[in-house]
């Protein structure tokens, strides 16, 4: 877990424009990628549940507890092998902001996309990224395979930019 966080910062503070750092800084881009969408889904998931759990102890009579807080690190399959991967606590935690309102119908789905992706632009500029990557690509998929909600300028904006 501290090698992924290592990794993360030594990404962020490096300079130069030599192949060995652009593809340094591709790879902890595509690992925040695939963090930064974990957290986003572990929001979803989490509120879903905190809403039942919130419901169910109100009809007891309790006090609703608080939201958990996402994980600092997330396992991802690469390929090969599982990995632990890292964000800063400030960007995982408006990712799983932005997951458990959207499952919660909170925001719509272009409001989601949007938001997201200024998360998604935060961390490529916090990394250096040549190109910002693209955030919660799955759920852009899953709206236009369903006819969903986005329009044309969420599109534009995820369509300009390249998957690191």
């Amino acid at each position: 877990m501290e090698s992924s966080k290592a990794s993360y910062y030594k990404a962020a503070n490096l300079n130069g424009l030599s192949r060995e750092v652009r593809i340094f800084k591709g790879l902890i881009g595509g690992r925040a990628r695939a963090h930064l969408d974990k957290v986003f889904i572990e929001g979803a998931h989490q509120a879903e549940v905190h809403q039942e759990t919130c419901l169910r102890i109100l009809s007891e009579g309790g006090e609703t507890p608080e939201m958990p807080e996402p994980k600092p690190f997330q396992m991802v399959k690469t390929k090969t092998e599982s990995i632990y991967t890292y964000v800063p606590a400030e960007f995982a935690k408006e990712m799983y902001i932005i997951g458990s309102l959207y499952q919660t119908a909170s925001i719509g789905p272009t409001e989601t996309l949007r938001m997201a992706q200024e998360v998604a632009d935060k961390v490529s500029l916090d990394l250096g990224l040549d190109e910002p990557f693209i955030a919660v690509q799955f759920l852009r998929d899953e709206l236009e395979e369903t006819g969903g909600e986005i329009n044309a300028s969420t599109e534009a904006q995820g369509g300009e930019a390249e998957d690191t």
